[in-house]
Formats: structure tokens, sequence, C-alpha cells
């Protein structure tokens, strides 16, 4: 699988997560989907992150960027079981403010590895005349 398609498929995780936890939070759902999901999407981010670590050429600006998500989910899983023994509410608005920026991290890294997809397939130009 490409790193393009597992940033995909982790933004739309990543959405269904948001959305189960605003279930969560108005009693709709236990925190057990929530929990499981939660733990789906790191196991795909830690794929990622060997699949963009591995590609080849390397893209450092995505290489990064799937660091950066695994550590901000595995920060997000530690603030939504301190949220849920707790009760915390300023620790549940940190973890939906972390939520949102690891959805912006997933937003962010399916473009650039769309864009890395896309000029990897363009040709180099032959010939020693101008190029146009």
């Amino acid at each position: 699988m490409k790193v393009r398609d597992l940033f995909r498929v982790t933004m739309i995780l990543v959405f269904i997560q948001i959305a189960l936890g605003g279930l969560l939070t108005f009693d709709y759902i236990s925190w057990i989907p929530h929990a499981i999901t939660g733990f789906i999407v790191l196991a795909l981010a830690i794929v990622t992150l060997i699949v963009a670590q591995t590609s080849k050429p390397p893209f450092r600006p995505l290489q990064g960027l799937s660091i950066g998500l695994v550590l901000a989910i595995v920060v997000q899983i530690i603030l939504g079981f301190l949220a849920l023994n707790t009760s915390n509410l300023a620790v549940a608005w940190v973890h939906l403010l972390v939520a949102v920026g690891i959805y912006g991290m997933v937003v962010s890294g399916t473009f650039m590895s769309m864009r890395l997809n896309y000029h990897s397939r363009e040709q180099p130009a032959t010939g020693t005349g101008p190029q146009v």
C-alpha cells in the first residue's frame, strides 16, 4: 500500500474518531468504541510511519509529519484515558484540541503525499534544447 493511500484511510478514521468523541461527549455511546478506534488509528499511523520512512525517494517533510502524527496520537490516547478517569473538563478540552491538530496533520499528509505521487510520475525532459 502506498503512503498516500495510508494517509487517506487514516484521515477518514480520524474523522470518524472525532465523530465518536462527540457521541461520547453527549452520552450516546460508551467510551469503548472511541477507544478501540483510537488504537486502530494508532496502528494505522505506525504503518504509515514505517511506509513513509522507507519510501523511495525519501520525502523529508512527509517523514517528519508521520513521526509527529504518531507522537500526537500517543499523547492523545494518554489524554483520553486521563480525561476518562478524572472527568476533568480542561483535560477534555485539550484532548479535543489535540484531535483537531491530528486531523490537520493527516489532511496535510494526504495532500503532501498526493503531490509527491504527482511529481514522481513526471518524466524528466530529454534533449539538449531549451526547456519550454
